[in-house]
């Protein structure tokens, strides 16, 4: 009987500890959490181009709006008549932790034309031959190219009539 009481005291007594630490670990998250939010600082500022600064213990990010994007700067041909139909979009991202600076920017277009998606397939396919061709799903497809630190991406799908071409460019702050 004696034996039964000190395994349900050594029990109980290792259930108390466990329950413990738990309660330090949740308190501690939650003072890391409110030291995280009281420390960090989001800024933003318009001008040419909106930029929105994010401060945090760890670091800073700063990501800026670009007001403009050419695709052939890029290195991407617009469809010849092709109409634009999105207003630009293009950011800049920039991530810097101590010693440690990292910088990307995003840039993207959609425009659109009436001509079917196989007179634009062959265009591309003929003016960036070495991009590599993917078939999607309900008759669209990709070409993609990735070298030197960035990516460039042509979309095209058919809707409503029309085919849609998107035109995105990843990579390097100095490669958009």
């Amino acid at each position: 009987m004696r034996h039964h009481k000190q395994r349900g005291g050594i029990l109980a007594g290792v259930l108390i500890v466990v329950l413990v630490l738990v309660a330090l670990v949740g308190a501690g998250l939650i003072l890391a959490g409110l030291y995280v939010a009281q420390n960090v600082k989001v800024t933003k500022k318009d001008g040419h181009g909106e930029q929105t600064t994010v401060e945090t213990p760890f670091g800073t990010l700063r990501v800026r709006e670009r007001t403009s994007l050419d695709p052939k700067r890029v290195g991407i041909p617009v469809y010849p008549g092709a109409v634009r139909t999105d207003t630009n979009k293009l950011a800049s991202f920039e991530f810097d932790a101590g010693d440690t600076h990292k910088s990307f920017s995003i840039a993207a277009a959609e425009y659109t034309t009436p001509d079917p998606v196989e007179k634009v397939r062959d265009y591309y396919q003929a003016e960036l031959p070495h991009w590599m061709l993917t078939e999607k799903r309900h008759g669209g497809w990709q070409l993609e190219l990735s070298e030197g630190g960035f990516r460039k991406i042509i979309a095209v799908r058919e809707e409503h009539g029309e085919t849609h071409i998107g035109l995105a460019s990843v990579g390097e702050a100095a490669a958009n």
